[in-house]
């Protein structure tokens, strides 16, 4: 393939990776949606966001994968390094949800010191 897949085709790549995950590990996730969106990091403008897993609050969890952040960091890429990055990105936030769960925090704590890590060497 060449260029970025197309909206809808990155959108059937996440569907992919969702089905091959068990139930177990997603239940509790009202759904796991792919948005146009291209998020930066507010304190760090030149880290872009890929996917965020949304606590909810009064009703149940998402997650949000950013389409448009995987195409400004992957642009140019193999399918294979952006299928692997959308692979490791899905699980990261379901391991935010199960960690949630579990009443840990160590993922976050990881995010947060590689947040740090980017603001001192910017």
């Amino acid at each position: 393939m060449k260029g970025f897949p197309s909206f809808d085709k990155f959108c059937d790549l996440a569907d992919e990776i969702i089905r091959r995950i068990p139930e177990i590990y997603k239940q509790g996730i009202s759904g796991i949606f792919v948005t146009p969106e291209e998020v930066q990091d507010e304190e760090i403008p030149e880290v872009y966001i890929l996917g965020h897993y949304n606590h909810g609050g009064y009703l149940e969890p998402t997650i949000d994968i950013y389409y448009g952040s995987f195409r400004r960091v992957f642009r140019g890429s193999p399918l294979a390094e952006i299928r692997e990055e959308l692979w490791e990105t899905i699980t990261h936030e379901i391991r935010h949800h199960l960690e949630e769960n579990a009443g840990l925090r160590n993922l976050e704590l990881f995010d947060q010191e590689l947040r740090d890590y980017f603001r001192l060497n910017k």
